[in-house]
C-alpha cells in the first residue's frame, strides 16, 4: 500500500512539473512594436506569433444593407471579415496592458488594430 502511494506521488509531481514545462507565456508587446510587426499582416503571422486568439467573431451583412446605403449589393464579391481578440498581449505603460486587443481581418489580411480597457 505504502509504495502505491509513493509511486502515485511521484507520477503527479512528474506529471505537473511536465505541465508547467509546456505552458508558455504570452509575449507583452509595446503599443509600437505591435503595430509595427502585425499591422497589414497576414493571419498566420498572428498564429506564429500569438497562438489562437481567446476569442474570434465574424461580421454578417445585415438583410436590409442595401437599402441604408441606397445602391446595390447583391452582386458585389463579399470580403470577408474576421475579428480576433486577445487578452493582455500589449503594453501601454509598465506593468500594465490592455484588457483586450482587437484585430480586424478583411480577406484575411490585418486592416484594423484596436486596444480596449472595458
Amino acid at each position: 500500500m505504502y509504495k502505491n502511494i509513493k509511486r502515485f506521488t511521484i507520477f503527479i509531481a512528474l506529471f505537473a512539473f511536465t505541465i508547467s514545462i509546456q505552458a508558455d507565456e504570452k509575449r507583452v508587446y509595446s503599443e509600437n512594436d505591435f503595430i509595427n510587426i502585425f499591422s497589414g499582416k497576414p493571419k498566420a503571422r498572428f498564429l506564429k506569433y500569438l497562438g489562437e486568439p481567446d476569442n474570434k467573431e465574424i461580421a454578417i451583412k445585415p438583410k436590409d444593407a442595401s437599402k441604408v446605403i441606397s445602391r446595390p449589393t447583391e452582386n458585389k464579391k463579399k470580403d470577408k471579415m474576421e475579428m480576433w481578440y486577445y487578452n493582455h498581449v500589449v503594453e501601454y505603460s509598465p506593468g500594465k496592458t490592455y484588457l483586450k486587443t482587437e484585430i480586424t481581418f478583411i480577406n484575411d489580411r490585418c486592416r484594423s488594430i484596436s486596444f480596449f480597457n472595458q
